[in-house]
Protein backbone atom coordinates (compact mmCIF):
# COMPACT_ATOMS: atom_id res chain seq x y z
CA UNK A 1 0.00 0.00 0.00
CA UNK A 2 2.49 2.54 1.31
CA UNK A 3 4.94 1.56 -1.84
CA UNK A 4 2.25 2.13 -4.65
CA UNK A 5 1.89 5.41 -3.03
CA UNK A 6 5.13 6.59 -3.19
CA UNK A 7 5.14 5.16 -7.25
CA UNK A 8 1.97 7.26 -7.42
CA UNK A 9 3.23 10.42 -5.88
CA UNK A 10 6.14 10.63 -7.93
CA UNK A 11 5.51 8.90 -11.10
CA UNK A 12 7.87 7.29 -13.24
CA UNK A 13 9.38 4.12 -14.21
CA UNK A 14 6.33 3.24 -16.30
CA UNK A 15 3.76 4.34 -13.68
CA UNK A 16 1.43 7.47 -14.35
CA UNK A 17 1.42 9.94 -11.37
CA UNK A 18 -1.55 9.96 -9.30
CA UNK A 19 -1.46 12.21 -6.68
CA UNK A 20 -4.86 11.76 -6.04
CA UNK A 21 -4.72 7.79 -5.33
CA UNK A 22 -1.70 8.67 -3.60
CA UNK A 23 -3.38 10.54 -0.45
CA UNK A 24 -6.19 7.60 -0.75
CA UNK A 25 -3.22 5.24 -0.08
CA UNK A 26 -1.22 7.69 2.44
CA UNK A 27 -4.76 8.18 4.53
CA UNK A 28 -5.38 4.10 4.39
CA UNK A 29 -1.75 3.49 5.52
CA UNK A 30 -2.27 5.94 8.35
CA UNK A 31 -5.38 4.91 9.07
CA UNK A 32 -4.96 1.43 9.32
CA UNK A 33 -1.26 1.06 10.87
CA UNK A 34 -0.59 4.53 11.70
CA UNK A 35 2.22 4.19 9.41
CA UNK A 36 5.07 7.18 10.53
CA UNK A 37 6.16 7.54 6.56
CA UNK A 38 2.35 7.53 5.31
CA UNK A 39 2.35 10.28 7.89
CA UNK A 40 5.38 12.33 6.62
CA UNK A 41 4.91 11.52 2.98
CA UNK A 42 1.26 13.13 3.07
CA UNK A 43 2.71 15.97 4.97
CA UNK A 44 4.95 16.69 2.05
CA UNK A 45 1.80 16.34 -0.47
CA UNK A 46 -0.39 18.35 1.54
CA UNK A 47 2.64 21.26 1.96
CA UNK A 48 2.88 21.52 -1.80
CA UNK A 49 -0.10 20.33 -3.09
CA UNK A 50 -0.22 18.93 -6.51
CA UNK A 51 -2.58 17.86 -9.46
CA UNK A 52 -5.66 16.74 -7.73
CA UNK A 53 -4.28 17.49 -4.47
CA UNK A 54 -5.30 21.02 -2.84
CA UNK A 55 -2.68 22.20 -0.60
CA UNK A 56 -3.76 21.78 3.18
CA UNK A 57 -0.62 23.31 4.91
CA UNK A 58 -2.37 23.24 8.66
CA UNK A 59 -2.97 19.46 8.34
CA UNK A 60 0.24 18.69 7.16
CA UNK A 61 1.67 20.31 10.26
CA UNK A 62 -0.27 17.90 12.20
CA UNK A 63 0.91 15.06 10.38
CA UNK A 64 3.98 16.17 11.22
CA UNK A 65 3.60 16.93 14.73
CA UNK A 66 2.05 13.48 14.83
CA UNK A 67 4.79 11.52 13.57
CA UNK A 68 6.93 13.37 15.84
CA UNK A 69 5.34 12.79 18.35
CA UNK A 70 5.35 9.04 17.53
CA UNK A 71 8.68 8.21 16.47
CA UNK A 72 10.99 11.45 16.73
CA UNK A 73 11.05 10.98 12.73
CA UNK A 74 13.72 13.73 11.36
CA UNK A 75 12.18 14.49 8.16
CA UNK A 76 8.85 15.13 9.71
CA UNK A 77 10.69 17.34 12.63
CA UNK A 78 13.07 19.14 9.65
CA UNK A 79 9.96 19.67 7.37
CA UNK A 80 7.87 21.37 10.57
CA UNK A 81 11.04 23.36 11.41
CA UNK A 82 10.94 24.74 7.60
CA UNK A 83 6.86 25.78 8.17
CA UNK A 84 7.75 27.63 11.27
CA UNK A 85 10.74 29.16 10.32
CA UNK A 86 9.03 30.79 7.17
CA UNK A 87 5.83 30.81 8.34
CA UNK A 88 2.65 31.96 6.29
CA UNK A 89 -0.31 29.83 4.93
CA UNK A 90 -2.01 29.98 8.31
CA UNK A 91 1.14 28.66 9.74
CA UNK A 92 2.74 31.16 12.73
CA UNK A 93 5.97 31.96 12.35
CA UNK A 94 7.69 30.14 15.08
CA UNK A 95 11.71 30.40 14.74
CA UNK A 96 13.00 29.52 18.45
CA UNK A 97 10.73 26.18 18.22
CA UNK A 98 11.98 25.83 14.35
CA UNK A 99 15.56 25.96 15.93
CA UNK A 100 15.03 23.06 18.54
CA UNK A 101 13.80 20.83 15.62
CA UNK A 102 16.11 21.10 13.93
CA UNK A 103 18.98 20.27 16.75
CA UNK A 104 16.91 17.54 17.63
CA UNK A 105 17.16 16.07 14.09
CA UNK A 106 20.84 16.67 14.03
CA UNK A 107 21.56 15.50 17.37
CA UNK A 108 19.46 12.11 17.21
CA UNK A 109 19.47 11.49 13.64
CA UNK A 110 22.75 13.44 12.49
CA UNK A 111 19.80 14.87 9.32
CA UNK A 112 21.09 16.40 6.48
CA UNK A 113 18.24 18.86 5.42
CA UNK A 114 18.53 19.65 9.28
CA UNK A 115 21.53 20.79 8.96
CA UNK A 116 20.95 23.21 6.09
CA UNK A 117 17.96 24.49 7.22
CA UNK A 118 19.56 25.75 10.57
CA UNK A 119 22.24 27.11 8.61
CA UNK A 120 19.88 29.53 6.55
CA UNK A 121 17.86 30.45 9.74
CA UNK A 122 21.07 31.35 11.74
CA UNK A 123 22.58 33.30 9.11
CA UNK A 124 19.74 35.58 8.88
CA UNK A 125 19.10 35.51 12.11
CA UNK A 126 15.25 35.72 13.21
CA UNK A 127 12.86 36.65 15.87
CA UNK A 128 13.92 34.51 19.22
CA UNK A 129 16.85 33.45 17.36
CA UNK A 130 20.59 35.41 17.75
CA UNK A 131 21.61 35.38 14.29
CA UNK A 132 25.21 33.08 13.89
CA UNK A 133 26.96 32.93 10.84
CA UNK A 134 29.86 31.11 12.14
CA UNK A 135 27.91 28.28 13.56
CA UNK A 136 25.84 28.68 10.04
CA UNK A 137 28.72 27.83 7.99
CA UNK A 138 29.91 25.07 10.54
CA UNK A 139 26.73 23.36 9.64
CA UNK A 140 26.87 23.80 5.60
CA UNK A 141 31.08 22.16 6.35
CA UNK A 142 29.01 19.40 8.02
CA UNK A 143 26.32 18.53 5.37
CA UNK A 144 28.63 18.57 2.76
CA UNK A 145 31.06 16.04 4.39
CA UNK A 146 28.54 13.89 5.55
CA UNK A 147 26.94 13.64 1.92
CA UNK A 148 27.81 16.25 -0.26
CA UNK A 149 24.38 18.50 0.05
CA UNK A 150 24.30 20.58 -3.07
CA UNK A 151 22.22 23.41 -1.12
CA UNK A 152 24.79 23.36 1.63
CA UNK A 153 27.53 23.81 -1.30
CA UNK A 154 25.86 26.71 -2.91
CA UNK A 155 25.06 28.20 0.86
CA UNK A 156 28.71 28.05 1.62
CA UNK A 157 29.90 29.76 -1.97
CA UNK A 158 27.12 32.73 -1.18
CA UNK A 159 29.05 33.16 2.55
CA UNK A 160 32.16 32.98 1.20
CA UNK A 161 32.20 35.12 -1.97
CA UNK A 162 30.44 38.11 0.15
CA UNK A 163 32.09 37.67 2.97
CA UNK A 164 30.39 38.01 6.24
CA UNK A 165 30.26 38.85 10.12
CA UNK A 166 32.92 36.26 11.38
CA UNK A 167 33.64 34.75 8.07
CA UNK A 168 36.54 35.43 5.91
CA UNK A 169 35.38 35.93 2.37
CA UNK A 170 37.15 33.43 -0.22
CA UNK A 171 36.29 34.04 -4.07
CA UNK A 172 38.37 31.03 -5.08
CA UNK A 173 36.60 28.96 -2.76
CA UNK A 174 33.64 30.41 -3.11
CA UNK A 175 34.14 30.04 -7.21
CA UNK A 176 34.90 26.03 -6.60
CA UNK A 177 31.53 25.50 -4.57
CA UNK A 178 29.71 27.24 -7.08
CA UNK A 179 31.06 24.59 -10.04
CA UNK A 180 30.65 21.57 -7.56
CA UNK A 181 26.78 22.50 -6.80
CA UNK A 182 26.17 22.74 -10.93
CA UNK A 183 28.60 19.41 -11.52
CA UNK A 184 26.59 17.52 -8.77
CA UNK A 185 23.42 18.96 -8.30
CA UNK A 186 22.87 21.06 -12.02
CA UNK A 187 21.87 24.13 -9.10
CA UNK A 188 20.18 26.78 -10.26
CA UNK A 189 21.19 29.17 -7.97
CA UNK A 190 24.82 28.44 -8.43
CA UNK A 191 24.52 28.59 -12.19
CA UNK A 192 23.20 32.19 -12.08
CA UNK A 193 25.45 33.43 -9.30
CA UNK A 194 28.31 31.93 -11.24
CA UNK A 195 27.24 33.79 -13.89
CA UNK A 196 27.21 37.39 -12.35
CA UNK A 197 30.63 36.80 -10.95
CA UNK A 198 31.61 36.02 -14.63
CA UNK A 199 29.85 38.92 -15.61
CA UNK A 200 31.35 41.51 -13.18
CA UNK A 201 34.62 39.87 -12.23
CA UNK A 202 35.98 38.99 -9.04
CA UNK A 203 39.11 39.40 -7.50
CA UNK A 204 41.17 36.50 -8.47
CA UNK A 205 38.65 35.49 -10.94
CA UNK A 206 38.74 36.68 -14.55
CA UNK A 207 35.76 38.32 -16.86
CA UNK A 208 34.07 35.78 -19.00
CA UNK A 209 31.10 37.27 -20.26
CA UNK A 210 30.54 34.22 -22.86
CA UNK A 211 30.59 31.31 -20.10
CA UNK A 212 28.28 33.76 -18.03
CA UNK A 213 25.49 34.05 -21.35
CA UNK A 214 25.62 30.10 -21.54
CA UNK A 215 25.46 29.56 -17.64
CA UNK A 216 22.35 32.25 -17.60
CA UNK A 217 20.80 30.38 -20.67
CA UNK A 218 21.16 27.20 -19.04
CA UNK A 219 19.60 28.20 -16.14
CA UNK A 220 16.58 29.90 -17.76
CA UNK A 221 15.94 26.54 -19.68
CA UNK A 222 16.70 24.03 -16.62
CA UNK A 223 15.10 25.76 -13.78
CA UNK A 224 13.16 28.97 -15.37
CA UNK A 225 15.27 30.70 -12.95
CA UNK A 226 14.01 34.64 -13.21
CA UNK A 227 17.48 35.81 -11.66
CA UNK A 228 19.19 34.25 -14.99
CA UNK A 229 16.58 35.95 -17.03
CA UNK A 230 17.57 39.45 -16.07
CA UNK A 231 21.37 38.70 -15.92
CA UNK A 232 21.05 37.75 -19.67
CA UNK A 233 19.19 40.88 -20.44
CA UNK A 234 21.77 42.84 -18.74
CA UNK A 235 24.08 40.69 -20.84
CA UNK A 236 22.27 41.34 -24.05
CA UNK A 237 20.82 45.12 -23.45
CA UNK A 238 24.76 46.26 -23.63
CA UNK A 239 26.49 43.48 -25.38
CA UNK A 240 30.63 42.13 -24.62
CA UNK A 241 33.12 40.55 -26.12
CA UNK A 242 31.72 36.98 -27.30
CA UNK A 243 28.04 38.19 -26.63
CA UNK A 244 26.05 40.28 -29.19
CA UNK A 245 24.08 42.96 -28.28
CA UNK A 246 20.28 41.71 -28.71
CA UNK A 247 17.84 44.52 -27.43
CA UNK A 248 14.72 42.71 -28.37
CA UNK A 249 15.74 39.43 -26.58
CA UNK A 250 16.85 41.98 -23.47
CA UNK A 251 13.56 43.13 -23.54
CA UNK A 252 11.76 39.94 -23.68
CA UNK A 253 13.51 38.10 -20.99
CA UNK A 254 12.60 41.49 -18.40
CA UNK A 255 9.29 41.49 -19.60
CA UNK A 256 9.12 37.70 -18.70
CA UNK A 257 10.64 38.35 -15.44
CA UNK A 258 8.98 41.22 -14.21
CA UNK A 259 5.82 39.16 -15.60
CA UNK A 260 6.92 35.60 -13.72
CA UNK A 261 8.57 37.21 -10.22
CA UNK A 262 8.23 41.06 -10.38
CA UNK A 263 11.79 40.90 -10.54
CA UNK A 264 13.03 44.77 -9.42
CA UNK A 265 16.52 44.26 -11.16
CA UNK A 266 14.55 43.39 -14.32
CA UNK A 267 12.50 46.60 -14.14
CA UNK A 268 15.23 48.70 -13.50
CA UNK A 269 16.90 46.94 -16.28
CA UNK A 270 13.66 47.72 -18.83
CA UNK A 271 13.61 51.01 -18.07
CA UNK A 272 17.08 52.03 -18.69
CA UNK A 273 16.11 50.74 -22.06
CA UNK A 274 12.79 52.70 -22.15
CA UNK A 275 13.73 56.00 -20.79
CA UNK A 276 15.50 57.28 -24.18
CA UNK A 277 16.05 56.73 -27.75
CA UNK A 278 19.29 55.37 -27.41
CA UNK A 279 18.61 52.12 -27.94
CA UNK A 280 15.80 52.43 -30.30
CA UNK A 281 12.84 51.52 -28.34
CA UNK A 282 12.50 55.08 -26.48
CA UNK A 283 9.02 54.81 -23.95
CA UNK A 284 10.13 57.29 -20.55
CA UNK A 285 6.48 57.04 -19.62
CA UNK A 286 6.56 53.12 -19.35
CA UNK A 287 10.04 53.52 -17.64
CA UNK A 288 8.84 56.02 -15.25
CA UNK A 289 6.46 53.83 -14.19
CA UNK A 290 8.62 50.81 -14.20
CA UNK A 291 11.05 52.50 -12.32
CA UNK A 292 8.03 53.88 -9.39
CA UNK A 293 6.94 50.25 -9.30
CA UNK A 294 10.71 49.28 -8.77
CA UNK A 295 10.62 51.73 -5.67
CA UNK A 296 7.05 51.36 -4.38
CA UNK A 297 7.06 47.65 -4.59
CA UNK A 298 10.53 46.53 -3.83
CA UNK A 299 12.39 49.79 -2.12
CA UNK A 300 14.84 49.47 -5.03
CA UNK A 301 17.74 51.47 -4.01
CA UNK A 302 18.79 51.71 -7.98
CA UNK A 303 15.23 52.63 -9.22
CA UNK A 304 15.51 55.56 -6.85
CA UNK A 305 18.24 56.45 -8.06
CA UNK A 306 17.50 56.16 -12.02
CA UNK A 307 14.30 57.95 -11.21
CA UNK A 308 15.72 60.99 -9.72
CA UNK A 309 18.25 61.19 -12.47
CA UNK A 310 14.88 61.35 -15.05
CA UNK A 311 13.17 63.72 -12.73
CA UNK A 312 16.25 65.74 -12.73
CA UNK A 313 17.11 65.47 -16.49
CA UNK A 314 13.31 65.60 -17.98
CA UNK A 315 14.35 62.36 -19.66
CA UNK A 316 12.56 61.50 -22.86
CA UNK A 317 10.12 64.76 -21.97
CA UNK A 318 9.16 63.46 -18.76
CA UNK A 319 8.38 66.58 -16.62
CA UNK A 320 11.08 68.20 -14.35
CA UNK A 321 10.62 67.90 -10.52
CA UNK A 322 14.28 68.42 -8.69
CA UNK A 323 12.40 68.47 -5.09
CA UNK A 324 11.02 64.55 -5.87
CA UNK A 325 14.59 63.43 -7.26
CA UNK A 326 15.89 65.12 -4.22
CA UNK A 327 13.93 63.14 -1.51
CA UNK A 328 14.92 59.85 -3.74
CA UNK A 329 18.27 60.88 -3.51
CA UNK A 330 17.68 61.02 0.20
CA UNK A 331 15.62 57.67 0.59
CA UNK A 332 18.66 55.62 -1.25
CA UNK A 333 21.25 57.51 1.24
CA UNK A 334 19.52 56.52 4.22
CA UNK A 335 18.82 53.23 3.16
CA UNK A 336 22.06 52.18 1.84
CA UNK A 337 24.73 55.05 1.94
CA UNK A 338 24.09 54.72 -1.86
CA UNK A 339 27.46 56.42 -3.19
CA UNK A 340 25.66 57.56 -6.94
CA UNK A 341 22.73 58.81 -4.91
CA UNK A 342 25.28 60.74 -2.89
CA UNK A 343 27.00 62.40 -5.45
CA UNK A 344 23.47 63.14 -7.25
CA UNK A 345 22.28 65.05 -3.99
CA UNK A 346 25.54 66.54 -3.66
CA UNK A 347 24.96 68.43 -7.49
CA UNK A 348 21.73 69.23 -6.51
CA UNK A 349 22.41 70.82 -3.37
CA UNK A 350 25.20 72.90 -5.17
CA UNK A 351 23.57 74.44 -7.82
CA UNK A 352 20.13 75.07 -6.36
CA UNK A 353 16.91 73.86 -8.16
CA UNK A 354 13.02 74.65 -8.05
CA UNK A 355 11.60 73.24 -4.91
CA UNK A 356 15.72 72.47 -3.79
CA UNK A 357 17.58 75.30 -1.65
CA UNK A 358 21.52 75.51 -2.37
CA UNK A 359 23.26 74.02 0.29
CA UNK A 360 27.14 73.81 -0.76
CA UNK A 361 28.72 72.67 2.80
CA UNK A 362 26.55 69.76 2.63
CA UNK A 363 27.22 69.14 -0.83
CA UNK A 364 30.43 68.70 0.19
CA UNK A 365 30.00 66.49 2.69
CA UNK A 366 28.04 64.70 0.33
CA UNK A 367 30.42 64.33 -2.26
CA UNK A 368 33.63 63.31 -0.54
CA UNK A 369 31.33 60.27 0.82
CA UNK A 370 30.30 59.31 -2.40
CA UNK A 371 33.98 59.37 -3.62
CA UNK A 372 35.45 57.92 -0.98
CA UNK A 373 37.00 54.69 -2.81
CA UNK A 374 36.33 55.51 -6.29
CA UNK A 375 38.86 56.88 -8.96
CA UNK A 376 37.80 60.73 -8.73
CA UNK A 377 38.84 61.54 -12.33
CA UNK A 378 37.52 64.74 -13.39
CA UNK A 379 34.62 64.91 -9.88
CA UNK A 380 38.05 66.35 -8.82
CA UNK A 381 37.23 69.44 -10.44
CA UNK A 382 33.60 69.67 -9.16
CA UNK A 383 34.80 68.92 -5.54
CA UNK A 384 37.37 71.84 -6.01
CA UNK A 385 33.98 74.06 -7.31
CA UNK A 386 32.09 72.69 -4.13
CA UNK A 387 34.68 73.89 -1.55
CA UNK A 388 35.14 76.83 -3.01
CA UNK A 389 31.24 78.01 -3.03
CA UNK A 390 31.10 76.89 0.13
CA UNK A 391 33.89 79.11 0.90
CA UNK A 392 32.79 82.56 -0.40
CA UNK A 393 29.23 81.87 1.66
CA UNK A 394 30.59 81.77 5.06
Amino acid sequence: MFNLADLLSEGGDGVAQNSARAVELYEDAIKEHDDVDAMVNLGCLLRTGAEGVERNVSRAVELYERAIEKSHDCYAMSNLAGLLRDGGDGVAQNSARAVELYEDAIKEHDHVKAMVGLGVLLERGAEGVERNVSRAVELYERAIDRSGDVSAIYYLGLLLDDGAEGVERNVVRAIGLFERAIQEGHHGGAMCKLAFVMMNGREGVLLDEVRAAKLFERAILEHGDVHAMTGLGLLLSLGAAGVEKNVIRAIELYERAIDEAQDALAMVGLALLLRDDRHGVPNAARAVKLLERAVEEHDYVQAMVHLGNMLVQGTGGVRTNAARAARLYERAIEKRHDRDAMLKLACLLRDGADGVARDAARATRLFQAGMNGRDGGGAVEILEGLVQDATERR
